[in-house]
């Protein structure tokens, strides 16, 4: 099985991250952390924490602040039995490798403004052209969980660590990967 947490949109809020680590954690450990964009400070900020697991991250629409090649504009991340067996950093409509057999799922994981979103169409497309079964996207500020038709991808968005006042709670998910299961949480700051 493999445990991912997820998140988006922390909009220079290391302290809200922090907390949403911890609390990934709290339910058992952890095999990455992906963040969908808009960090918006430098990659230094999350270096500085130490983490043990390993951060995968692409560049939102506010983060002028990290260098340019890093974070990508898009990941493609292939999971198999033994847990992550890929990371591909893609810029925009760039192609991906072809997705190996042992390949169990395909995570595609951008920011979203670029497709449009929420409106999922475009980003379900793109990831029928990489070949993903599950896109994982910011951008909107709101939790989303849309699993479309049969041949659809799932679509997630983990909501934000930086709600606006009155808004109501940070959020973010941790999501398990176990055989052909794709199994979502949401978890509330």
């Amino acid at each position: 099985m493999v445990r991912l947490m997820v998140c988006s949109d922390i909009h220079a809020r290391i302290g809200h991250f922090q907390d949403a680590v911890v609390a990934a954690r709290a339910g058992g450990p952890v095999d990455a952390i992906l963040i969908a964009g808009d960090l918006q400070m430098p990659m230094a900020a999350i270096d500085e924490l130490n983490l043990p697991e390993p951060v995968h991250l692409v560049h939102g629409n506010n983060d002028a602040a990290l260098e340019p090649m890093h974070p990508a504009d898009e990941l493609v991340i292939d999971i198999s039995a033994c847990g992550i067996a890929s990371v591909q950093a893609l810029a925009y409509h760039e192609g991906a490798a072809v997705r190996g057999g042992d390949v169990a799922h395909r995570i595609m994981m951008t920011h979203g403004h670029t497709y449009r979103a929420p409106r999922l169409v475009r980003l379900r497309q793109r990831a029928a052209t990489l070949g993903a079964d599950v896109v994982i996207y910011g951008h909107s500020h709101r939790w989303q969980v849309d699993a479309g038709g049969p041949a659809d991808a799932l679509v997630v968005n983990s909501g934000t660590l930086m709600p606006k006042p009155g808004s109501g709670r940070c959020t973010f998910m941790t999501m398990e990967i176990d055989g052909s299961d794709v199994r979502v949480e949401r978890h509330e700051l």
